[in-house]
């Protein structure tokens, strides 16, 4: 926190805190973290590989690769991410919960690129009761928005996507293939989704995808199973549901 208070209030330039290798226990709020490079290359605004690191109420402004979830256990709630072309991007454990995913012009939108390489590691991105659609002051231009959920940056590549809103902006088949990447062992899951662009009759027919319809399926994406929740975050003091939203 002493670094933090160090910097300049409302300043033009920019200030740069080094953080010396150590253990911190700290807590800051309502930050935003921002790449303004533009939308032509990658431009990641954070990296976290940190384990059992949560984030509340955060700002992530971007385009493409914004956020890189790369490792550890990791836990967003009422965050806002905005972003282009994998915006969301890694192979950590993350739930992301109560957030919005805003996407912005003007490349062809997808949400998430989760990247799974060991089948035995607990690795993947569930989006739970999150709002996916335009970013703020862009809902007159819906009509040039072309959005994915995600796309398989490996074959293992595991998203689930449950009780969230879907705008209309999500095309019909609702995922994006990747050059050669296999899809039959990734885990693409949807369940209890609604909005415009939740139907799933059009959805693509993969091997790896699922549109479920029992809770059982998906119990195991659940904050309490999937990043254990006993061990840690209740000491964060950020507000969390242990299962589904709709319990």
């Amino acid at each position: 926190m002493e670094a933090i208070a160090t910097a300049p209030v409302h300043s033009t330039f920019k200030y740069y805190i080094h953080v010396e290798a150590g253990l911190y226990r700290e807590r800051v709020e309502f930050i935003t973290f921002e790449n303004s490079a533009g939308y032509s290359s990658q431009a990641v605004a954070v990296t976290s590989f940190s384990n059992q690191s949560a984030f509340f109420q955060c700002t992530f402004l971007g385009y493409q690769d914004t956020l890189h979830a790369k490792s550890g256990w990791h836990f967003y709630r009422e965050c806002n991410i905005y972003g282009t072309v994998d915006f969301v991007f890694g192979a950590a454990a993350t739930i992301f919960q109560s957030c919005n995913l805003f996407s912005r012009l003007p490349q062809t939108i997808t949400f998430i690129a989760q990247n799974k390489q060991d089948a035995h590691r607990n690795s993947g991105y569930v989006i739970q009761n999150c709002t996916l659609t335009v970013a703020p002051g862009m809902e007159r231009q819906k009509p040039l928005f072309k959005a994915y959920l995600g796309r398989p940056w490996s074959n293992l590549s595991t998203v689930v996507v449950i009780e969230s809103y879907l705008d209309d902006i999500i095309q019909p088949t609702g995922w994006l293939s990747w050059g050669n990447t296999s899809t039959d062992k990734l885990t693409y899951y949807e369940f209890r989704n609604h909005g415009p662009g939740a139907p799933t009759d059009k959805r693509v027919h993969w091997r790896g995808y699922k549109a479920i319809n029992q809770a059982n399926m998906v119990r195991d994406f659940t904050v309490a199973r999937f990043i254990s929740d006993d061990d840690w975050l209740p000491g964060t003091d950020i507000p969390f549901i242990r299962g589904f939203i709709s319990d």
